[in-house]
């Protein structure tokens, strides 16, 4: 059966751990008091990734390898709304629930495992190493009335190409005290696929809130077969209708990588045919196909 893409979840690491062992020193400098140690620019970074573990966050910006995906949506803590462009794949992930929608139109079941685009937004703000590493201050700047302090990962060689380092910009308030990331550039490893992707995402602060996808009511408390679909299909475009069948299946692909779509017909009247949409293993529940394991 072919097989669509769909999110998936390699590992990421901020590209930085490649550099942990020029942490040593620093590492060892960090048992100095806390009040001392409030000012310092990975100090500021950390409490702005720990303020970023609760509420709601909009993140706007793109991943870089051969091509460039352009990413937007909303991020809290483990959930997420996300959307890659130009393809407008867009996924939802709610606790142990997730929605995806590949035509901007039509949103199927899908796996809160699928999680490639929560993974390129959230590893730059996701506090970890790379806090334990030294960063130093580049400039900083007034935007809207908050500060913007440039940082960025402190290394021995000052040849190196900035693009190849950590870099944030953390906003402050006007005591000094870190609030958020409100912008980050870095280099992340993919292991999965072996390479360095790029990351540039902005973000910021949200009201909104992040929400399974409006399906909306039936259209009626009927079941509907095959050729009552037909009939009313321009009436009943996007909605939801319940189905009641006798199939027999005739040919099934994968969509997605938990939706199956099959061809049927209504073994109980004549010629009536319809293309159906299953969520995760509901075919191999129902009987129409056995499981595979490769």
């Amino acid at each position: 059966m072919k097989k669509s893409p769909s999110f998936s979840a390699p590992w990421l690491l901020p590209a930085v751990f490649l550099l942990a062992s020029a942490s040593v020193g620093f590492a060892k400098t960090q048992k100095k008091s806390t009040a001392s140690n409030q000012e310092t620019p990975s100090a500021l970074l950390l409490a702005a990734m720990k303020n970023m573990t609760t509420g709601v966050w909009s993140v706007n910006g793109t991943v870089s390898l051969e091509k460039t995906i352009k990413l937007h949506g909303l991020l809290s803590g483990e959930d997420y709304d996300l959307t890659m462009e130009p393809r407008g794949m867009r996924g939802i992930a709610i606790k142990n629930k997730a929605w995806v929608c590949s035509d901007r139109e039509t949103w199927h079941a899908g796996s809160p495992d699928d999680r490639l685009p929560y993974d390129w937004t959230h590893t730059p703000i996701m506090a970890g190493r790379v806090v334990e590493l030294p960063f130093e201050k580049v400039g900083a700047e007034q935007r809207d009335g908050q500060t913007w302090l440039h940082i960025r990962l402190k290394v021995p060689d000052k040849k190196i190409d900035p693009k190849a380092l950590p870099q944030y910009w953390v906003v402050l308030d006007s005591q000094g005290q870190a609030q958020y990331i409100g912008h980050v550039e870095m280099p992340v490893i993919s292991q999965a696929a072996n390479s360095v992707l790029y990351c540039s995402f902005d973000y910021a602060p949200s009201k909104e809130k992040i929400a399974p996808p409006p399906l909306g009511a039936p259209v009626d408390d009927k079941a509907h077969g095959f050729n009552d679909i037909e009939q009313h299909k321009f009436e009943w475009k996007g909605k939801i209708v319940r189905v009641e069948v006798t199939p027999k299946l005739l040919q099934s692909e994968q969509i997605g990588e938990f939706t199956y779509r099959a061809f049927l017909k209504d073994t109980a009247t004549s010629n009536h045919y319809g293309v159906v949409e299953f969520p995760n293993d509901a075919l191999v529940k129902l009987g129409f196909l056995k499981k595979t394991v490769s």
